[in-house]
Order: structure tokens, then sequence, then C-alpha cells
């Protein structure tokens, strides 16, 4: 039976909205002081010592499921940290190519920008300190006028070039799983690849901030790893009202519209 983690964390308190801050104090936490499996505190006990409301700590919760950091155990109403995947999707190729509609579909690249790690980039990209130089692109993808998708991803520089591919003019119009090249993709596997519904329906991102609330928008956070190294992250939001989302090879008999994700 999986052993309940004692927790060690923090009151929260600063100008962020509490969500982002309980995000960031369990995602610390359960780094340094937890195992696979470990099973986390109950909501009561932590809303108490993080000296926040249920509500609160709930949404916070839901964003770690979504990240994939945690996970519901034997027992649905209890949270465990997340045992890692022995058969990860093998899936490595850009959204672009996953993605597929009742017509064109075309990218508009909205930021890229170095960023500083974030708790949440440095938990699924294992770094284990703050100097570590960050690429971040987001770009947007369209369905005639309509947003139908939104990548963000986050990839540590290194002196192979990614910068400066990034940053050229190769980078337009692609998402930067694109403009690194088949390359630097064949070297990597999935080590999580993970869909969920969308907690913050889209919110700051470019093109969804302004989104019905009743138009479902779908996550698909994914960690592509080289020799066990996460090397990149992505954040993908997802319409799938409007997309279907092809994984692996297609048959060649069957319509890529038809292998719609539920």
């Amino acid at each position: 039976m999986a052993e309940e983690q004692q927790l060690r964390v923090r009151p929260v308190r600063d100008r962020r909205p509490l969500s982002v801050q309980v995000y960031d104090q369990l995602v610390e936490a359960l780094r340094k002081q937890g195992k696979p499996g470990d099973l986390i505190p109950p909501e009561l006990e932590l809303s108490a010592e993080l000296g926040v409301s249920r509500t609160v700590l709930r949404e916070a919760l839901r964003l770690l499921e979504e990240d994939g950091i945690i996970e519901r155990g034997v027992d649905p109403r209890r949270r465990q940290l997340a045992q890692p995947s022995s058969r990860p999707p093998a899936f490595n190729a850009p959204l672009e190519d996953m993605l597929h509609a009742a017509g064109p579909i075309t990218i508009k690249v909205v930021r890229t920008e170095p960023i500083s790690p974030t708790a949440w980039s440095k938990a699924l990209l294992e770094l284990s300190d703050d100097s570590v130089e960050m690429l971040c692109q987001e770009s947007l993808f369209l369905l005639g006028d309509e947003p139908v998708a939104s990548a963000l991803e986050v990839v540590p520089v290194t002196d192979n070039g990614i910068a400066s591919r990034a940053g050229g003019g190769e980078a337009a119009n692609r998402t930067l799983l694109s403009v690194l090249g088949p390359q630097f993709r064949s070297k990597c596997v999935p080590t999580l690849w993970r869909l969920s519904a969308a907690s913050s329906g889209g919110g700051s991102r470019k093109g969804f901030s302004k989104l019905r609330g009743d138009i479902a928008v779908t996550s698909l956070t994914s960690v592509l790893s080289r020799h066990g190294k996460p090397v990149f992250l992505g954040k993908h939001l997802l319409r799938l009202d409007l997309v279907s989302l092809t994984v692996g090879e297609t048959a060649s008999n069957i319509d890529p519209l038809l292998w719609d994700v539920p």
C-alpha cells in the first residue's frame, strides 16, 4: 500500500495568484521530499498548512495533475506523486504534424524569448538550479481566423545552436520543435505525454484569452528526453471541436480526421 508523504511547506503570500503560489510550493516540496507513489496529505491538512482555502488548493492540484506531477491513487479520492511512465507514447513529432482539420491550419509565432526557469519548468525538465538559460516560444494555430491551438515550448539553451536556429528566419511559421529539426528529434524519446482538460481554459495565451466559457480546451503536456535527460518541454492548448490529434503513423486507408481524441 502506498505510504502517505508528510510534506513540509510554508504558507504562501505574494502578489501572484494563490493557486500559482501553491503549485510552486508543492512542486518544490514533492521534488525534495517525495518519491513516485507517495500519497500526498489530504486536502484539509494541506490547505491548513499552506494557509489557503480548499478551493485554491484544488485549483493547484488540478494543475499538478494536468502537468503529470501527481496522479490519482488506487483510491481515486487520494492523489500521489506520479509514477514514471513505463511505456510512453512513441511520438516526438512537432505539434503541426499531429493536428488535422477540415481546412488549412496556419501558424503564427507569437513570441520567442529567453526566460528564467520557473518551478514548473524546473520540475518537468529536472533542473537543479536557476542559472540554466532557457528559450521559450509561443505559437498560435489558426483555422481561418479561428484560434484552434496554442503551443508553448521551452528548451534549455546549450551549445548546439538552439538559440540561433530558433531566432533565425527559419523559425517563421513553425513551432520550436519543428525548427530544432529531425536530427534533434530522432534522439529524443517521450517521457511524459499527457492529455487533460485545461483547467485555466486558455487564460493568458494569445488568441485563447477571449474564447467563450462554454468552449472546451484540452491541454497536452509533453517532455522529450535524450539519454535520460529532459531536453524539451511543451504545453499545448487544443480545441478538439475543430481539430483532431493524430499520434503515430496514420494507416493509408484511414482519414486522419477520424482519429479524434475524446
